[in-house]
């Protein structure tokens, strides 16, 4: 059995934003926000379940700012930025890395990048991912992002262009899972799970409760096929 986890992304959900939200994903190990979400949405969960909150910019300064003053933007407090770093979760000893943002396409959006600028996050990261490679036999567990890789999951409009560095990222470090958000998915007909070679691409929108391992993953999401 594998290791529950909530992740929320891009909307805030009734289901989740709930006085009953303990009751139901009290078991959860810890959260993974995929971007796009206001702080005080975060701020309620890792409140509301008591448990560890990870999370990744999306492309959207006013996330920051949503439910606070217009010169409050702040991050969620009680949460942890994984944007350019690998964590490895102290209670289920599964390793998180993050990459925040999408391509850039607006001014003045800080979470918004080019492609060598996902690259340089990458190198960056790079030194701690080989070290986890030779201390625990795998770089890393789940691969946390706001943005899919390129022709996985993506859109054609420039503003939901996938990376390319993804792809590579992938390839050379081969989490078993990846999860991301910034694609709104309505229609239930369009699927939210990709595999890209080693990995189970899923776009968690706007929530999925997610059986993370080091071997593999699997999704459940009880409440939302009501």
């Amino acid at each position: 059995m594998g290791i529950p986890v909530l992740a929320v992304t891009d909307e805030i959900d009734p289901r989740i934003h709930s006085s009953t939200v303990r009751e139901r994903l009290g078991h959860v190990a810890f959260v993974i926000g995929c971007g796009d979400l206001p702080t005080g949405y975060l701020e309620f969960l890792a409140d509301a379940l008591n448990k560890p909150v990870y999370f990744v910019l999306g492309n959207h300064v006013d996330e920051l700012r949503r439910g606070a003053g217009r010169n409050d933007a702040r991050k969620p407090l009680g949460a942890i930025d994984l944007g350019g770093r690998v964590i490895r979760d102290s209670q289920s000893g599964l390793i998180l890395a993050g990459i925040p943002g999408s391509p850039r396409y607006g001014e003045r959006e800080p979470a918004q990048y080019a492609e060598w600028e996902i690259w340089l996050m990458i190198a960056r990261m790079a030194p701690q991912l080989f070290w986890n490679r030779w201390r625990y036999g795998r770089a890393l567990d789940v691969l946390v992002t706001h943005a899919p890789p390129r022709h996985v999951g993506d859109r054609e409009d420039h503003a939901h262009h996938g990376y390319e560095a993804l792809r590579s990222f992938l390839r050379a470090f081969r989490p078993p899972v990846q999860l991301h958000g910034h694609i709104h998915l309505y229609d239930r007909s369009v699927p939210s799970v990709h595999q890209f070679e080693q990995t189970q691409v899923m776009n968690v929108f706007p929530y999925k409760v997610v059986d993370l391992a080091p071997a593999g993953v699997t999704a459940r999401q009880p409440e939302s096929a009501s």
